[in-house]
């Protein structure tokens, strides 16, 4: 089955509402090992938490979702 191709901005925008919290920034970018990586640019309290919880997510989406370009 193959995957569906996503934008960067739209990879993140389903991570962040994944997350259920205001004020997340996030960047996605192209990963030789998974295919794509995000990674927190901001986040209101401790970075290395979410950190750890957008990559559980991104391993989820992993799955279904490729980086587009």
């Amino acid at each position: 089955m193959a995957k569906e191709l996503r934008t960067a901005q739209e990879l993140s925008d389903m991570i962040v509402s994944a997350l259920g919290v205001n004020g997340v920034e996030i960047s996605i970018r192209n990963d030789h090992a998974f295919g794509w990586q995000p990674t927190v640019n901001s986040c209101p309290g401790d970075k290395i938490f979410f950190q750890r919880r957008v990559e559980e997510i991104a391993n989820r989406l992993r799955f279904q979702f490729d980086l587009r370009g």
